[in-house]
């Protein structure tokens, strides 16, 4: 950081580029009738706001072309600023830089400038804060004070994606922006020294140990992917089939190519719009991955988490990380560092604590050949973002003696309380205490002892990140049954039905009862 840098021990700052990162990319702005949000934009900055303080810094070189006066930029910024104000959402200052940029003025970014005077007029710890922009400059803006630059893909963002430097964290937009800044907030809270933590628990991976670790979709217990012993502990612990193949978490797709042999130009174009995120890839493996990985089979699932905690992991240790779930097997997924300890407690040498995962249910898996896709596994990526970009795509028929993806077995992801899908014609059959766990409200009355609604508005991506917790609130609840309404069977709402389909598969007296949602799963 530089020695300029008034402030170190104030409240952190987000600084927020404009253009392309809260609102939409429309050139040279002048009238306020332009103005279009994004759809996160306003419930992202409310949750940032909560911990930090918020700016906005933008260059407006229009006004340095002629083509805007201050006035006009004056004027489109009262009309943002009354539109976040009406949503409970304050900035604190907006900071615009109005020269072009052959001028070499000392306000356009990456000059730290604004971030300086922001530092001193309001007390803010540059070291704990940090920028969120579509270009470059706005990453390179804060490592000039020591802060954390994060580069969003909306607006120019993928224009621009190129001329990153290979550590830069990438993120789909500011809502998932607001996620990572939250999740590293977090993390730090929860530890008294966070960077010696992760290089703690980098230290127990290369020892052979085994560490439990967050990620967007839910924790996983991590080993050493190249220590066949190691691995082998993960299937003891969590009492899983070795024909069952586990995913390999790295920091990005340089480290994938490492233990891929072949990389179709699919695969090329999936990591460029997903990664990191919640996407897994079955590619070709090398013969350097163990068979006890892949469960002897010729491919490998490679993931990059999008994850500040899981990232700080896997750079710290330098090497993949086997890593399914970090639960018992065939259980309800852990979504906190508390479910992790519930299920397999001094088992694991060390946890990684952040709180809550954000998108949480399992990462979406694909594996490809010549003729394009096929999901193995519905998870944080919709189907429907990926034939956006691949086509249509096929759905895999699954073999339960030998699955070719994690998460494919009948019977998973199941509270230990027995759970039906929503039937009318079942209902009259069950006896006792009830619990239902409700998509959204109003709730449908019934003879409930308990009840947990997914999200009140009926919003897939809330419902997702609930799923596992609320069925495990109600798991605790000494029912005799929990009833599931199912989500509309789409984007996310596909994941979660699939969670719930598993979860219900169960016998009862040695026969398997009749399925709600029939043989081809649909609703």
């Amino acid at each position: 950081m530089s020695s300029e840098n008034p402030s170190q021990k104030g409240r952190p700052a987000v600084f927020l580029d404009r253009d392309g990162t809260l609102i939409e990319d429309r050139g040279d702005l002048s009238r306020p009738t332009d103005v279009v949000l994004f759809p996160d934009t306003v419930p992202a900055l409310r949750r940032l706001a909560e911990q930090f303080e918020l700016f906005i810094v933008t260059h407006q070189g229009g006004v340095g072309r002629g083509v805007l006066t201050m006035a006009d930029v004056d004027r489109v910024h009262r009309e943002l600023l009354s539109r976040l104000e009406s949503e409970g959402v304050r900035i604190r200052e907006v900071y615009v830089c109005p020269h072009r940029r052959d001028e070499e003025c000392e306000c356009i970014k990456p000059k730290p400038t604004f971030l300086l005077a922001a530092a001193k007029a309001f007390g803010i710890d540059l070291r704990r804060s940090f920028t969120v922009g579509d270009h470059p400059h706005d990453v390179e803006l804060g490592r000039a004070v020591g802060a954390t630059g994060l580069y969003v893909r909306t607006g120019h963002g993928e224009r621009h994606r190129a001329e990153l430097p290979p550590d830069v964290v990438v993120v789909p937009g500011i809502r998932e922006a607001a996620e990572w800044i939250l999740a590293d907030a977090e993390a730090r809270r929860r530890s008294e020294d966070f960077d010696r933590d992760v290089a703690d628990a980098a230290a127990v991976l290369l020892a052979g140990g085994l560490v439990a670790f967050p990620t967007e979709t839910v924790y996983g217990l991590g080993a050493h992917a190249l220590n066949p012993t190691a691995v082998a502990r993960v299937f003891e612990v969590k009492q899983r089939p070795r024909f069952d193949p586990l995913i390999v978490h790295v920091p990005d797709w340089p480290a994938a190519r490492a233990w891929v042999a072949e990389v179709p130009a699919l695969a090329e174009r999936l990591v460029e719009r997903f990664w990191p995120g919640p996407l897994t890839l079955v590619l070709p493996k090398t013969d350097a991955v163990p068979d006890i990985v892949t469960a002897g089979r010729t491919t490998v699932a490679v993931r990059c988490p999008r994850h500040p905690v899981a990232q700080a992991l896997l750079r710290q240790s330098g090497v993949p990380i086997a890593a399914p779930s970090a639960n018992r097997f065939g259980c309800l997924s852990p979504t906190t560092a508390e479910h992790v300890r519930e299920q397999l407690g001094p088992a694991v040498n060390r946890i990684l604590d952040a709180g809550p995962c954000s998108v949480g249910v399992e990462s979406t898996v694909v594996a490809m050949d010549k003729n394009g896709l096929t999901l193995l596994r519905e998870g944080g990526v919709p189907r429907e973002e990926l034939e956006a970009l691949a086509g249509p795509i096929r759905s895999a028929r699954e073999d339960p003696s030998r699955p070719s993806s994690p998460g494919q077995l009948p019977r998973h992801y199941a509270p230990d309380t027995p759970l039906r899908l929503w039937d009318d014609a079942i209902m009259p059959r069950l006896r006792g205490r009830i619990g239902l766990l409700a998509f959204r409200e109003p709730v449908p009355e019934g003879p409930w002892s308990a009840v947990e609604i997914l999200s009140r508005e009926g919003d897939l991506r809330e419902a997702a990140a609930t799923l596992f917790a609320k069925l495990r609130a109600l798991d605790a609840m000494n029912l005799d049954w929990i009833v599931a309404q199912p989500a509309p069977e789409v984007g996310l709402g596909r994941a979660i039905n699939d969670r719930l389909r598993r979860a219900a598969c169960y016998r009862e007296g040695g026969q398997k009862l009749p399925a709600v949602f029939g043989e081809s799963g649909n609703l």
